[in-house]
């Protein structure tokens, strides 16, 4: 099945794996050998994917894939997989139908009305760019960083959540007045700090652009205000007044309590703020970066993947949440900054990368390059246990990173 990927000597990088702030840091190089190998076996996975599902966007498999018609809050991973397998493999399989979807997807508006649409418009429209060329993806993505800067909330300095119907079960995922709560026009969110904030980041440093740059700045101060606690575990969501701004709750719709943390919100603001520190170098990101991953790193098993939530009580019998591992993985590699406090959380990175690749991925038969053990949405009881297509995602874009 495997066309391979292009012999390269020597080791990708080097980590220092000594940092306090990190635990179980087992990995202190990532041979290419390994890295090549590992995003090889995913691409297998992406055409037995592609076999399964034809002209629809999977999102998790439970003896076969669940599948949407328009890729719903995560098109774009799959449009992104695509195009990965599509640089990789050649031939013209991958690219057709990564235009396909990518122009289905541009044409579900219902997305442009939410934060999802920033992740989805960075991976579909500038990373389809980058790797083909084709300007029009540009343009793709320049359309999801308008859409993000005509969502910020000038009062509350916070780009919303929106009235997105994500899919799913039950009531966690909506936010057309979920629970008796306002809807996702007065609402931020834990996840928004990347899904949203990223896509803002490329456009301003491609189009020079300070609109672009000042709804990011904005959003990312306010974020970490509302987010980020003191002990280093994030509120899922925050509710706040839209004449005035300020917050008026905070909770937690997907984690076990509002005393507790979502393992996978948790992933979403480290990659968010990784991304933040690299764009502005401003001390109180990294502060805050540190802290997350603090929590992070002191409530993970020694292997670091996560429990869907690290204060679950049935822990050590709860679902463990390889998507979150992969999530927090690629944000932490992407830290391009050069000295010790990024250095420590670039060695948890790879640690955590380490693990998903030993002990997650699925090495050999019709399955081979599915990361397993991925939790959906555990209030729901709904995928708890699943090969999640955002987890295929992330594990081979940081590979890829780390190739290129």
């Amino acid at each position: 099945m495997s066309n391979g990927i292009g012999q390269r000597g020597g080791v990708i990088t080097k980590f220092d794996c000594s940092p306090a702030n990190s635990r179980a840091m087992h990995a202190d190089t990532l041979p290419d050998t390994r890295v090549r190998q590992s995003l090889d076996a995913i691409l297998d996975r992406v055409e037995t994917t592609l076999d399964d599902v034809d002209d629809d966007f999977p999102l998790f498999y439970e003896d076969g894939w669940e599948t949407t018609p328009d890729g719903n809050w995560c098109g774009g991973h799959w449009i992104g997989l695509l195009r990965l397998a599509q640089h990789y493999r050649g031939g013209d399989r991958y690219g057709i139908a990564a235009d396909r979807l990518t122009d289905r997807m541009g044409h579900e508006s219902g997305l442009l009305d939410s934060m999802f649409a920033g992740m989805n418009y960075l991976y579909a429209g500038f990373r389809g760019y980058d790797l083909t060329g084709d300007r029009a993806l540009f343009g793709l993505g320049l359309t999801g960083a308008d859409a993000m800067a005509d969502r910020f909330h000038e009062r509350a300095q916070q780009i919303t959540v929106g009235e997105y119907e994500v899919a799913g079960p039950s009531s966690e995922f909506h936010f057309s007045g979920e629970a008796g709560r306002p809807t996702g026009a007065q609402a931020g969110s834990s996840d928004s700090h990347y899904t949203a904030l990223p896509v803002l980041w490329r456009a301003y440093e491609s189009t020079g652009d300070e609109r672009f740059r000042d709804v990011a700045l904005s959003h990312a101060n306010r974020h970490i205000r509302w987010h980020v606690r003191d002990d280093g575990r994030t509120w899922n969501r925050t509710l706040f007044d839209p004449e005035t701004g300020e917050a008026v709750e905070h909770y937690n719709a997907l984690a076990y309590s509002d005393d507790t943390c979502w393992a996978r919100g948790q992933g979403w603001v480290t990659a968010g703020l990784s991304y933040t520190y690299n764009a502005t170098r401003a001390p109180r990101f990294l502060d805050a970066l540190e802290k997350v991953v603090g929590y992070y790193s002191t409530n993970a098993p020694d292997d670091l993947v996560p429990y869907w939530d690290f204060e679950d009580p049935a822990i050590p019998d709860a679902p463990r949440d390889t998507s979150a591992a992969a999530i927090a993985a690629y944000g932490l590699l992407r830290l391009d900054a050069v000295d010790e406090r990024t250095e420590a959380l670039r060695a948890t990175g790879a640690a955590i990368l380490d693990s998903l690749l030993s002990d997650y991925l699925v090495t050999q038969g019709d399955r081979r390059g599915a990361i397993e053990h991925g939790c959906y949405v555990k209030p729901s009881e709904y995928a708890v246990d699943n090969e999640l297509i955002w987890t295929q995602y992330y594990v081979a874009w940081t590979l890829h990173r780390l190739l290129e």
